[in-house]
């Protein structure tokens, strides 16, 4: 889901880790998340809420980024 919105998403330094940037957003750096390890991992609900958390707070600059993208 996030590719889909411009983001992108590669492999950390540890198994499972997760890197996310942006190259159109000037004012996001990056986050990351841990996908776990083991048979059926997950992304912990504090991941989901950090990234929800930093794609409110970016919507209007990420909306505007995608109106620029298909336009």
């Amino acid at each position: 889901m996030l590719e889909t919105l411009g983001f992108e998403v590669r492999d950390g330094k540890k198994a499972g880790h997760k890197v996310v940037t942006h190259a159109g957003l000037p004012s996001f750096y990056s986050t990351s998340y841990t996908c776990g390890h083991g048979k059926n991992p997950e992304i912990k609900p504090a991941y989901v809420r950090n990234i929800r958390r930093m794609l409110e707070e970016r919507e209007p600059e990420l909306s505007q980024w995608l109106k620029g993208e298909t336009s």
